[in-house]
């Protein structure tokens, strides 16, 4: 019984840190959004407007109410009014969600 109480919490323990590691990495998410966003976007702190004024700063997507890294995945993989579809790869989107919220 102590063995299976010792895996037990040897399986929580790894899946906490699981959880707890950072999906992306933003330094690529920052590359990748300069080079596929920033004709849009105002992507970096200090940049107070967008070059397309109807496109939110990456900064006010990071400190917008209830922003997850899983409401940035739908955003970014769900066509909407004036968002064009990109062709990115799940890594790619991972990054560019890690650089977004590093900004908050």
């Amino acid at each position: 019984m102590e063995r299976v109480a010792c895996f037990v919490i040897l399986l929580i323990l790894s899946a906490a840190t699981v959880q707890a590691q950072q999906i992306g990495d933003p330094r690529k998410g920052a590359g990748l959004a300069r080079d596929t966003c920033s004709r849009c976007h105002a992507i970096a702190r200090g940049e107070p407007l967008s070059p397309n004024l109807r496109a939110p700063t990456f900064v006010q997507l990071a400190s917008a109410p209830g922003m997850t890294g899983a409401a940035l995945m739908v955003a970014l993989t769900t066509p909407h009014a004036g968002m064009p579809m990109f062709m990115l790869s799940r890594d790619e989107r991972e990054d560019i969600i890690a650089y977004i919220l590093s900004l908050k």
